[in-house]
C-alpha cells in the first residue's frame, strides 16, 4: 500500500481548545457584538486577511423591546370602566384592561422611543393619575470574535467603532468557567466564509 506524502499542517483544535490556547497568552480580546453570522463571517475574514485568527462565540443577551406605559387597575370592574372612560375623555382612547381581575393593569401603549412613552405618561399624569413606564426586554443572541493580539500590540479593550449601522467594541476575553462564560453563551458559531 503506498504511503501519502507527509503534510506539514498544525493539528486540528476544537473551538474551546483554541479559545483556551488564546487565553494563555494573556492578550486575548473579543470584538463584537455582531447581530448576524454573516456580519461576523465578514469580520472574521477581514481579521484572517490581516493575520489574526479568531474564534466565534455566541452570547445570550437581553435587548430593549420598547417602553410600556400602564396604570394599576382598580379592584372592581365598575371602577375599571370609569377609569377607562376618564382616560378616553382625557384623550387616551387606546387604553385597555389586561390580565386577570385583581391583578389587572390598564395598558396605555407600548412605544419604541422612550420620549414618546414619557410624553404619554405626562399627559396621563395631568389627569391626576399615576402612570408607570416599564422598559421591556427580549432575549437575543449576539456573536463575538475572540482573537489573540501580538504581544507588542497596544491594548484595544474599551475601544468602540462604527461598522455600518452597528457599534462594535473590544473587551477582554471572558474567563472560562466564570459567570457569563461559554457555559451560558452557547457553542462557538462556525460561519460560512465571507462572500
Amino acid at each position: 500500500m503506498p504511503l501519502s506524502a507527509k503534510v506539514s499542517a498544525p493539528p486540528l483544535m476544537l473551538a474551546t481548545e483554541k479559545r483556551a490556547d488564546m487565553m494563555k497568552g494573556g492578550n486575548c480580546v473579543t470584538v463584537g457584538p455582531f447581530a448576524t453570522t454573516e456580519l461576523a463571517a465578514r469580520a472574521r475574514q477581514t481579521l484572517t486577511d490581516a493575520g489574526y485568527s479568531s474564534v466565534p462565540r455566541e452570547e445570550k443577551t437581553q435587548v430593549l423591546d420598547g417602553y410600556w406605559v400602564y396604570l394599576e387597575a382598580p379592584s372592581t370592574e365598575s371602577a375599571e370602566r370609569r377609569l377607562l372612560e376618564r382616560l378616553k375623555r382625557g384623550g387616551v382612547a387606546d387604553a385597555q384592561a389586561m390580565g386577570e381581575l385583581g391583578a389587572r393593569r390598564i395598558s396605555l401603549g407600548i412605544y419604541s422611543e422612550e420620549n414618546r412613552a414619557i410624553a404619554l405618561s405626562e399627559r396621563v399624569a395631568k389627569l391626576q393619575l399615576l402612570p408607570q413606564i416599564e422598559a421591556r426586554e427580549k432575549p437575543s443572541t449576539s456573536i463575538w470574535l475572540d482573537l489573540s493580539l501580538k504581544t507588542d500590540a497596544p491594548s484595544l479593550e474599551g475601544q468602540k467603532f462604527k461598522a455600518g449601522d452597528s457599534e462594535l467594541e473590544f473587551r477582554a476575553c471572558p474567563v472560562a468557567g466564570a459567570a457569563g462564560s461559554a457555559a451560558t453563551q452557547g457553542p462557538a458559531v462556525e460561519s460560512a466564509p465571507a462572500q
